[in-house]
């Protein structure tokens, strides 16, 4: 032991022990490195869990951050899908707007006035069939111009006869007319007559039978083109104007006659889809009801015929 060294002496129960200064130094730094290492493990694997924990942490809130990105997307789909909507809806109700403006100009052309609480799909089905039935009527029952309206020269009723020089009776109108101006029928209907007449003074004359007792005269004519026995569709060319006959000029004379009763031909000629309802008032010696009751028998018939495959 050096003599300059320090000496110090711990006594307890179990006796004394004696110590350096030197040697508590070094017991000392030898806790103190153990307290470090200690120390330097812990705070090792304190931040070794920490960055666990943060790691954890760090993908828990990047995998929510995708969810919300995913949902943002989902959101931005639902409001692209639900602006597309209301552009369809937009679309449909413009679109229906105008049906609904349509079927009210069908019906107002076609004079029909539909029943109260049905829907449009029900209003356009009654117009399409009442529209149906009356574009059958007006194509069976004769109807509209035989030639291109240049004016009457002689109407319906009683008159002196421009070549007789008498009174009589006028059964058709006398329609003005360049010589060779083509006649059309004003229905369909089978040719019962398409030749020269000579005991009634009307020339070359056409005789048509149609639907339901109508009957149409087509006289003073120069040229036929049709034969009897033929059908004709309203619109079809029969013939063309002339002076044949009892005439003192180019006209066409036209009559109408229904089951044999000749009936006022202006009525019929002015008739078309607009003014439907008009004729019916006008025109008295037609059975207008029990006609009609007649007509749309027969189309109902014909649509059950045609329902069940029968032609």
């Amino acid at each position: 032991m050096k003599k300059d060294s320090l000496l110090i002496t711990l006594t307890t129960l179990k006796g004394s022990k004696q110590y350096t200064i030197s040697q508590l130094i070094r017991k000392f730094i030898l806790i103190f490195i153990l307290f470090l290492i200690a120390l330097f493990v812990i705070a090792f694997f304190t931040i070794k869990y920490l960055n666990n924990l943060v790691d954890k942490q760090t993908k828990e809130i990047n995998n929510k951050k995708q969810e919300l990105i995913l949902k943002n997307k989902e959101i931005q789909k639902l409001y692209s899908e639900k602006t597309k909507l209301l552009k369809d809806i937009q679309t449909k109700q413009q679109y229906l707007s105008e049906i609904n403006d349509s079927i009210v100009d069908i019906e107002r052309i076609i004079k029909y006035t539909p029943p109260k609480n049905i829907n449009i799909k029900q209003r356009l089905n009654l117009a399409k069939i009442s529209l149906v039935e009356k574009k059958f009527i007006l194509r069976n029952i004769p109807n509209g111009y035989p030639v291109v309206y240049k004016g009457i020269s002689s109407p319906f009723g009683w008159r002196i006869h421009p070549i007789l020089h008498k009174r009589e009776f006028h059964p058709g109108i006398d329609l003005r007319a360049r010589m060779n101006t083509p006649i059309y029928a004003t229905a369909d209907g089978i040719i019962d007559f398409a030749a020269f007449h000579k005991r009634s003074g009307y020339g070359r004359l056409i005789i048509i039978d149609h639907n339901f007792g109508f009957q149409t005269l087509f006289g003073h004519l120069n040229k036929i083109v049709v034969h009897q026995g033929d059908f004709v569709k309203k619109g079809d060319l029969i013939g063309y104007t002339g002076n044949s006959g009892l005439s003192n000029g180019p006209h066409l004379h036209y009559e109408i006659r229904y089951t044999g009763m000749i009936v006022n031909p202006i009525y019929f000629v002015k008739w078309n889809l607009k003014n439907y309802n008009s004729i019916f008032k006008k025109e008295k010696k037609v059975k207008w009801q029990s006609l009609i009751k007649a007509i749309k028998w027969q189309m109902t018939l014909q649509q059950q015929l045609s329902q069940k495959g029968v032609k």
